[in-house]
């Protein structure tokens, strides 16, 4: 995610045009289905330690709720055209407002983790959620290409970004959300055969059904039959989703294997960052493209450097990601409480800040 954005903001514009460069992009556009996906299953593991506290409305249904609404804030924050409510009740470009409400992968999985939830709440049942989820994750599929394809101006501004990359949005609902749905039915699958100890079994399922899904999906796109108008496999068609869902299953049954052999700490830089990802993903952002900040990758080189000086940036960056992650996670273990303090006392800072600023 961090090289992603590093080579995005600052790689010069002719070495882009390079076949290398095509390739590279194509691997980095496995690491957002990647994230949604583990978002999804991280829900999954939640869902089964939890269900009975959602589904009867109790305490850790609301704080599971009010973290995802936290999730959402921070996500548009992210776009604010200025840091201060002042100039932003004054704003009257319909321009900015539309950098405002585009969605990006945030807001996209805070949504779909929302709707999930009550779908769980809803149905009540796991096995009736499953087959829910699974339901709407293959409509939201199988549906994007034409739903990407309608005009939604006349819709109202901020739920427009949600259907369409038409006004700005990285990761509309249609086709992303599925990324994440599909991690949480996975992950339940997962989680139920573990209990039985055939979670090799599954793994295995899992790998062929993705090398098929691939092959097919290939198969299909080399068809000259399409039901869509103006199919394009590289948009939001069914065919690129499977390839890319079973590039992300085939890196899930790689990673497991992985532990396997060799097990992972709970020191691990993969466990930290994991653990503290809404922390390294708001910072990195920050210092590749500042939004509203003076200072950024993007501001102080341009896109002005070559695969070398990227690297240096990219791996500098990892580890202040590190240190920084590294210090919250440590504080936190430390006590718990001063850690509230520390970061209710930031964000009330922040959110003083943008009240009283007037410039």
């Amino acid at each position: 995610m961090i090289e992603t954005h590093v080579v995005n903001a600052v790689l010069r514009s002719d070495i882009k045009d390079q076949t290398f460069f095509k390739i590279l992009t194509f691997l980095n556009g496995l690491v957002a289905p990647s994230f949604l996906f583990c978002a999804g299953f991280a829900l999954a593991i939640t869902l089964q330690r939890k269900w009975n506290d959602y589904v009867m409305f109790r305490k850790p249904l609301w704080k599971y709720t009010f973290r995802l609404i936290f999730i959402l804030i921070v996500g548009y924050s992210l776009h604010l055209p200025f840091f201060s409510l002042t100039r932003l009740l004054q704003l009257t470009d319909e321009k900015l407002w539309i950098s405002f409400f585009q969605v990006d992968i945030l807001q996209t999985i805070a949504s779909t983790l929302l709707l999930l939830v009550f779908l769980a709440i809803l149905t009540r049942r796991h096995a009736i959620f499953i087959s829910t989820s699974s339901i709407i994750a293959v409509i939201i599929i199988f549906i994007s290409p034409i739903i990407r394809s309608m005009d939604h101006s006349s819709l109202p501004i901020w739920f427009r970004s949600y259907l369409s990359p038409q006004f700005k949005s990285q990761f509309p609902l249609f086709p992303w959300s599925a990324f994440l749905i599909s991690g949480t039915i996975l992950g339940y699958g997962f989680l139920k055969l573990k209990e039985r100890g055939k979670e090799r079994k599954f793994i295995n399922t899992i790998t062929l059904f993705a090398v098929v899904g691939i092959l097919l999906s290939l198969i299909a796109e080399i068809i000259p039959i399409t039901i869509y108008a103006n199919h394009d496999f590289w948009r939001a068609s069914p065919e690129f989703f499977f390839v890319r869902l079973g590039l992300v299953v085939l890196g899930l049954a790689g990673l497991w294997w992985y532990e396997q052999k060799r097990k992972i700490s709970s020191q691990s830089i993969f466990t930290l960052f994991g653990m503290e990802s809404l922390l390294v993903y708001v910072v990195h952002l920050l210092v590749v493209y500042g939004y509203t900040y003076e200072w950024s990758f993007i501001r102080y080189f341009g896109p002005t450097l070559n695969y070398l000086g990227c690297f240096g940036l990219f791996i500098g960056l990892c580890v202040a990601m590190y240190i920084i992650a590294f210090i919250w996670h440590r504080l936190k273990e430390w006590n718990i409480r001063i850690a509230k303090v520390v970061q209710f006392a930031v964000l009330a800072g922040i959110v003083l800040t943008f009240i009283f600023k007037t410039t």
